[in-house]
């Protein structure tokens, strides 16, 4: 029975009706929402309706009038004129009156425009800009209700106008293009010349039997430097800093120096001495009876050119030798790496800048692509490097790229395209969907959980691999931005690597550090230390988050049908309660009924806004959602998941530092050979075609340019500015100092920078700090430090750790690119955050309670 019937039935002489028929009272039941929704009970309060109210409602529009919300003024009106919509035939010169004709073309304008069902008021023109569908409340308020049509002329004239933009910005995107290859082309002549013409430098390396006994052995350095110099050996030493000949340390391990000199001629007869110029250099040996047996260890030192060497080695009759002895009683043999022409530090470190700063600019400007400005940018720095003789060799470039960590993602990547085939990832998306009701933030907030509970026990990088697929499906059922979500991801599976010695490379290079390990740095000491600094950081990136996305909307893709209907009914309401005016108790009574109208649906909008409109709408989702992504492959998911558990529990033990024998890229190729020897597929070539090679190419770039940045002597320079910093305060203030330091420096260069390579910088100037007795600072209250600020400092920027990377790759392959600008909009300010909450943790901690 249509609504109009059952209000015909409703007549005075019904049911329900008092005698005097001047109060209605009117429980409303809840009917089902066009939008799959449930409306709430409304009880229509008894109210006085006059005849100067029902005047006010008969000039509202007609789908305003018969909403069921007004029905105690239509029940009033038919009592009153007798008619069901309009007025009685007698009263048909009322201006205000509506026939039934009138309304039955409402109606029908009302179903001829798809899409809205208040598309087509009598009463209102609501008329939306393209690309503006969030429009406010407040802002459909103030649009006018008719738009004035432009003529032929003006339509002519809008023509011509739009023509000569899109010439202007044809000619502009030409002109672009021809300064950006322009700039290659002149960065690509720069290269080839300097490539070209300086030839790849060949270090003098010498094996060198070094005697016992102080006399040692002398070894002539045929080539003088014209500037700083570097010194690598190899041998059986401790991984313990450098220390300096004139700290007086007493010590149960032996150490071998290295002690340059350069000769002079002194008196009357210029008799040739050996004048010891540059502090000599020590290196802790291992102890004797591990001297046979310990694997070789590198160290390098560089020494900076003073005038006064400068001088001396001018002369032509110079020499410049190197003496190497030890304490221990026996006979020891060196490698010896002499490397006279490295870039001065000053000037390396600005040309390192300058690249960085090409690289940074290029990313955000988005001019090429990622893989395209790492290829640029190492050449680059490749190309600083030869301009000052020091250009690497092929072998050299190879060992930078990290064939290990290449071999991991090549692996994982192969493992997870046959996990996706089988539908395992859409069916994890439904769960979290069903686990979460449906709800947003529930659901964004147990993956965050979710990620960094697995980052902490699995490599960060592995991590990100198995979830981000996960994540972008479900944001795709729940019709969501999938890029806020892999954020959110990237960050905690950083924070989470923090919390145990195996859970990202900055914990495995810091835990695994001999001297550290010395220091009863245990696993579970590790875990107590670092858990409350997560705990705050999840605790703070969450509300950061939530925050930040505090308008729901900006987490979505496109907008839900049903919302936007919901919307554009919100208008329509809020411009009828806005057209009747306060000016009398009848217009308020009106007015009381449509803001009731308004709040109801605005708090619909609010529940469809959280997630799903109603329970029942939840329910019918979720089964749909399980019919449509069930388990494809339950055989291929048995054996690709079999092969992932045994690659995860060979990461979890080669993790532990007595028990590796194998790099963990092995054991994810171990992992690959048996899936596919199990599987038996001979599509081998689709699968390397569905392989992200890009993200591949991309990592070895950068790998490269890091180390030539670091060859440059950037990282050299960070550290001597940090240990020069902690030095300048007081013997009291230095742990606090050391603290800051290291924890703001470590984290705004791993932003900046990648957080490997400044982990295995800041690793050894944290070591070199403690081991020197005259500055007192113990070791665990750096260590945290260091290895808090690493690990979410690369939260900073969308190339401060590997992990954003490879979580930003999956996301494009996707169809969803993260852009450098969006990244570093979003999270930068959240990990200036952590990084002050890990300040007063660790001053708290460490100063205030001296928990170390």
């Amino acid at each position: 029975m249509g609504l109009r019937e059952t209000f015909r039935s409703l007549r005075p002489d019904g049911p329900g009706r008092d005698k005097t028929g001047t109060s209605i009272e009117l429980q409303r039941r809840s009917p089902r929402s066009p939008r799959g929704g449930v409306c709430h009970h409304n009880q229509v309060a008894a109210v006085q309706v006059t005849e100067q109210s029902l005047q006010v409602w008969r000039a509202l529009p007609a789908e305003i009038r018969h909403d069921p919300s007004m029905a105690s003024f239509q029940m009033e009106n038919e009592r009153i004129h007798g008619s069901s919509v309009g007025v009685s035939d007698d009263d048909n010169d009322d201006p205000d009156g509506y026939d039934d004709e009138e309304d039955r073309r409402n109606a029908s304008r009302l179903n001829d425009e798809p899409g809205s069902s208040y598309a087509g008021s009598d009463f209102l023109d609501i008329k939306t800009r393209p690309g503006d569908d969030n429009v406010t409340d407040d802002e459909a308020t103030t649009h006018s209700d008719h738009e004035t049509v432009n003529g032929p002329g003006n339509a002519k004239s809008q023509a011509r106008r739009i023509h000569h933009k899109s010439k202007r910005s044809k000619e502009q995107r030409q002109r672009d293009k021809l300064w950006k290859r322009g700039g290659l082309l002149v960065f690509w002549l720069l290269a080839a010349v300097v490539l070209i013409t300086v030839g790849e430098k060949h270090l003098l390396e010498k094996t060198i039997d070094v005697p016992q006994g102080e006399q040692g052995k002398v070894f002539q350095l045929l080539q003088k430097p014209t500037g700083d110099f570097r010194l690598k050996v190899y041998g059986a030493f401790r991984e313990q800093s450098v220390l300096d000949a004139t700290e007086n340390e007493t010590v149960s391990y032996g150490f071998l120096t290295v002690q340059p000199q350069v000769s002079a001629y002194i008196g009357e007869n210029r008799s040739k001495v050996f004048q010891d110029i540059l502090p000599a250099w020590r290196l802790p040996l291992l102890s004797e009876e591990e001297l046979t047996r310990a694997p070789a260890v590198a160290s390098n030192r560089t020494y900076e050119m003073t005038p006064q060497l400068n001088e001396l080695l001018a002369s032509k009759d110079s020499e410049f030798r190197l003496h190497i002895y030890s304490d221990v009683e026996t006979d020891l043999a060196i490698i010896l790496n002499y490397n006279p022409l490295i870039v001065n530090a000053r000037i390396g470190s600005i040309l390192a800048g300058l690249i960085l700063l090409i690289f940074y600019a290029l990313l955000v400007w988005e001019l090429f692509e990622r893989p395209f400005v790492a290829m640029i940018c190492s050449i680059l720095s490749v190309t600083a490097l030869a301009c000052f003789n020091d250009r690497p060799n092929m072998d050299e470039i190879i060992q930078w790229m990290d064939m290990e960590l290449l071999t991991l993602l090549f692996c994982m990547m192969l493992i997870i395209l046959i996990l996706t085939e089988t539908g395992v990832f859409d069916y994890l998306a439904v769960f979290c969907f069903e686990i979460s009701g449906g709800k947003i933030w529930p659901m964004i907030y147990s993956l965050c959980w979710v990620t960094c509970v697995v980052s902490s026990v699995l490599d960060n990088m592995t991590t990100v691999l198995l979830l981000t697929p996960v994540a972008i499906r479900l944001c795709e059922v729940m019709q969501l931005d999938p890029l806020p979500v892999v954020m959110g991801i990237i960050v905690h599976a950083n924070i989470g690597g923090a919390l145990t010695p195996i859970g990202d490379p900055i914990s495995i290079i810091v835990s695994t550090n001999h001297y550290i390990v010395e220091n009863d740095v245990t696993f579970l000491t590790f875990v107590a230390h670092t858990f409350p600094g997560v705990l705050l950081a999840v605790i703070q990136s969450c509300v950061y988050l939530r925050l930040f996305f505090h308008n729901i909307d900006a987490l979505r893709r496109n907008e839900p049908k049903e919302m936007s209907e919901l919307r554009r009914e919100i208008k329509v309401w809020q411009r009828a309660l806005n057209a009747v005016a306060s000016c009398s108790k009848d217009a308020q009574l009106v007015r009381g009924t449509l803001q009731g109208k308004v709040k109801q649906l605005k708090r619909t909008l609010r529940r469809m806004q959280k997630g799903v409109g109603s329970s029942e709408v939840y329910t019918n989702t979720l089964d749909e959602l399980k019919q449509k992504y069930p388990i494809k492959n339950k055989t291929l998911l048995l054996q690709s998941a079999g092969a992932l558990v045994f690659v995860i529990i060979c990461f979890f033990i080669q993790s532990v530092p007595h028990w590796r024998t194998l790099p963990l890229g092995w054991v994810a190729l171990l992992g690959v050979i048996l899936l596919l020897i199990i599987l038996n597929r001979d599509d081998m070539e689709h699968l390397m075609h569905r392989i992200e090679w890009t993200t591949l190419l991309f990592f070895a770039a950068m790998f490269v340019m890091m180390e030539c940045v670091e060859r440059l002597g950037i990282f050299s320079c960070i550290g001597d500015f940090t240990e020069h910093v902690i030095l300048s305060v007081g013997k009291s203030h230095r742990l606090a100092m050391g603290i800051f330091m290291i924890l703001w420096m470590s984290a705004l260069a791993s932003a900046i920078l990648d957080s490997i390579p400044v982990t295995a910088m800041m690793v050894k100037l944290v070591t070199s700090l403690v081991a020197k007795p005259s500055l007192g600072l113990p070791l665990q209250p750096l260590i945290w430090a260091l290895t808090l600020g690493a690990s979410m400092g690369g939260n900073g920027t969308l190339y401060g750790a590997s992990a954003n990377v490879i979580a930003a790759g999956i996301a494009e392959q996707h169809g969803y690119k993260l852009s450098f600008t969006r990244y570093l909009r979003t999270v930068f300010p959240m990990m200036l955050g952590q990084i002050a909450l890990m300040t007063v943790y660790l001053l708290v901690a460490h100063i205030v309670f001296g928990w170390h």
